[in-house]
């Protein structure tokens, strides 16, 4: 017996994730990080990683929560990672890289942003509000 409905999935997604590239998402970026780099004597490759500060504006409702799927930083476009709530319309998640991040926003790990996917260089702190 054949699957047939993992084909259609695989369909309506690739559909839906087109769609939703078309849509718009405010960007604002400012250039200077919101936490100093931790300094180290080692010289190790880990001395020249920055940090990068993501922070959502969007209230996604009571019992909802905010989740990161991208590329770089052990990030995955599979499996999201949770945002910290900072108060009722803030988000945040931070992390040190030395490579640039791809990233996009879901609710309840579920619900995808509309737009194109977000990058952000290191040392870089991106204010997003996201539109589902």
């Amino acid at each position: 017996m054949k699957l047939v409905k993992e084909a259609k999935t695989s369909s309506r997604k690739k559909t839906i994730a087109k769609s939703l590239a078309d849509l718009p998402e405010t960007i604002t970026q400012t250039a200077s990080p919101e936490i100093s780099p931790a300094k180290t004597s080692t010289g190790s490759a880990r001395s020249s990683a920055l940090p990068v500060t993501i922070e959502a504006k969007i209230d996604v409702g009571f019992g909802n929560a905010l989740y990161l799927r991208g590329e770089g930083l052990g990030l995955s476009w599979t499996e999201g990672v949770p945002l910290t709530c900072v108060d009722g319309k803030t988000w945040k998640w931070t992390g040190e890289t030395q490579e640039p991040l791809k990233f996009k926003l879901l609710i309840n790990d579920k619900v995808w942003s509309q737009g194109a996917d977000v990058v952000v260089t290191p040392g870089q702190k991106v204010e997003i509000s996201p539109a589902f």
